[in-house]
């Protein structure tokens, strides 16, 4: 685009000279006749797109948030920066971007805004169209109708980025403001007052039944739980969510019957990563405590592992992860020799599967595909390395939650 005039008055690039360079200087001199005349008449220009917009789009109507001094001044500072650039065959873009951010700090939609230049190309084109018929160099037109369109679609694609740029921004100050509202209601911070009027903002119902989810972010930067949010809005569930310590924390309100079954299989589904999910509450005051048990259920669940758990639901676990000190006591304790042992895996997977088989022997070996001597050689194995027998109700109780302690620290 810099070089435009320059390629027309060399000629077409490949070394064409003579009367093709002269014919080009000849369209490049009628071109900038033309959009110097666009300078000269940019206040009446100015006038003729100002008033279509307002006729044509509702945003910028009697009620619209735009003032239309600001309006015809931009649209006016754009229009003479756009006539220089055609005579300069170089774009400066502080115009169009000074038109993409007031108009998205206004609320003007982005279809508007550029629908505005759309417009102001149309009478520009006009002009330009009407002038070169009248002094015969049409043609010469025609030659630079490319450069032309181009141009204008510079300055609304610079005018698009700008209005991103400022929508990006003010959701990014949305959100933390959301996050810190919702902060108070888990910290507990925010007096029953404050917490009505939070709950309130972040579209939350102030009475009913409350869950808080934690899910654990993914190490891959990826959503913990891709497309949560919507499916539960179309569910008749609101739910406000942020970021804090590691993990992703939302807390539900649901308003309706039959919320918490929607809840725990939508959770299920959508489960990236290790997800917990907090007791029914309906004071929201009891939400830091929600939010403790949220986080212990996330691990309940095992790691490295995917998939939603309810707290409580699995007592042992809880207590296993609710004090890892004993936990991990327990599991040298009963477990300390197997689990130094060589054959270690193949010991812990055949106790566990025995456990799952409710201490049936045949069944344990249909499920490792082995046959019940074999199962019956392990298990001895296990007592000779621990010194418990898993038949014996007791010490089976002992090797079962030394298992589930060490399933929970990962090994």
């Amino acid at each position: 685009m810099a070089d435009q005039w320059g390629t027309l008055e060399r000629g077409d690039g490949n070394g064409t000279t003579g009367v093709g360079a002269t014919a080009a200087g000849a369209t490049r001199r009628i071109a900038i006749e033309l959009f110097t005349g666009l300078i000269d008449s940019a206040d009446v220009l100015t006038d003729a797109v100002c008033a279509q917009i307002v006729a044509g789009e509702q945003a910028y109507g009697a009620r619209s948030l735009l003032p239309y001094e600001v309006l015809h001044g931009i649209v006016g500072e754009n229009i003479a920066a756009l006539a220089r650039a055609l005579v300069d065959g170089t774009a400066t873009l502080d115009a169009p971007r000074r038109a993409g951010q007031v108009k998205a700090e206004h609320g003007i939609p982005m279809a508007s805004l550029l629908h505005a230049y759309r417009l102001a190309g149309l009478q520009i084109w006009e002009v330009l169209v009407t002038r070169s018929v009248a002094g015969q160099s049409f043609e010469a037109l025609l030659l630079v109708s490319g450069e032309v369109w181009g141009m204008i679609d510079t300055f609304s694609n610079a005018a698009a980025e700008a209005y991103r740029a400022v929508v990006d921004a003010q959701d990014r100050r949305n959100q933390q403001a959301r996050s810190l509202l919702l902060l108070s209601v888990l910290d507990g911070s925010a007096t029953a007052v404050d917490a009505g009027r939070a709950l309130r903002a972040l579209g939350l119902p102030e009475h009913g039944t409350f869950l808080l989810v934690a899910a654990e972010l993914s190490a891959t930067g990826a959503d913990s739980l891709p497309g949560l949010s919507q499916t539960l809005r179309a569910a008749g569930i609101a739910s406000a969510w942020t970021t804090l310590q590691g993990d992703q924390i939302g807390l539900l309100g649901l308003a309706a019957a039959g919320g918490m079954a929607i809840v725990q299989s939508t959770l299920a589904s959508a489960a990236t990563t290790r997800v917990g999910v907090s007791r029914p509450f309906t004071v929201v005051g009891e939400a830091p405590d929600a939010l403790r048990q949220a986080r212990m259920a996330v691990g309940c669940v095992l790691p490295g592992g995917a998939g939603a758990h309810s707290y409580g639901t699995a007592p042992l676990d809880l207590l296993l992860v609710a004090q890892p000190g004993y936990a991990a006591e327990l599991q040298e304790a009963v477990l300390g020799g197997l689990l130094a042992a060589p054959d270690r895996d193949v010991l812990l997977q055949t106790l566990e599967e025995w456990f799952a088989a409710d201490g049936s022997t045949a069944l344990t070996g249909r499920r490792l595909h082995c046959h019940r001597n074999t199962v019956l050689y392990r298990l001895a194995r296990i007592t000779e390395l621990t010194g418990r027998m898993p038949s014996r109700p007791a010490e089976a109780a002992e090797l079962h939650a030394a298992l589930r302690a060490t399933r929970l620290a990962g090994r």
